[in-house]
């Protein structure tokens, strides 16, 4: 029987300690709502983090695609330029020997042209422009001409050389130079 009531006493003292009162299981309760809400939050705020992070990745590997273009195509006129160069390079070798180089044609238009002998000053200007069309003297060379063909009074031949070099060269100094020409003619 002891041990009967021992049993007894010891449930009863589990029993009764496992027992919440109401105002307990209240406030186990808003603790529990407290915690679930937090939680909620949380949960809220890395599904919005994980959006940006995603939207990033996009956004990075749409630039490295792009810059992957750019790199390929940077690439390709790498290859072009130095073909170009090359090329270039050879003819010049080549045409060395045959023709002046630009720089001589350049010097002796100047020269003829600060001379005031236009006529040769155009021509000199005009064998610098058909030999070498790539060289950057070529805007000046056709506003020599122009200026040149000015002072020999021939004003009508003096536009087309303007003209020539606003079409070919919209963007350089010596186009602005020769609209307000072309305006005084």
């Amino acid at each position: 029987m002891k041990v009967y009531c021992l049993t007894l006493a010891l449930s009863a003292i589990f029993l009764f300690g496992c027992i919440a009162s109401p105002g307990t299981i209240r406030e186990l309760t808003q603790r529990q709502d407290a915690l679930e809400s937090k939680m909620d939050e949380i949960l809220e705020e890395l599904q919005a983090n994980n959006s940006n992070i995603n939207r990033d990745v996009e956004r990075i590997e749409n630039n490295q695609m792009l810059l992957a273009g750019e790199i390929e195509s940077m690439q390709k006129k790498s290859i072009t330029l130095g073909k170009k160069i090359d090329n270039v390079t050879n003819s010049d070798n080549k045409n060395n020997q045959k023709t002046a180089s630009a720089n001589g044609i350049y010097t002796k238009a100047e020269t003829s042209y600060n001379e005031r002998k236009y006529e040769n000053a155009i021509l000199e200007f005009q064998q610098l422009i058909d030999t070498y069309p790539q060289d950057w003297r070529v805007p000046n060379a056709y506003l020599k001409q122009g200026t040149a063909l000015i002072n020999l009074g021939r004003k009508k031949e003096a536009a087309f050389f303007f003209n020539t070099l606003i079409d070919k060269y919209p963007n350089s100094r010596e186009a602005k130079i020769a609209k307000q020409k072309l305006k005084t003619i």
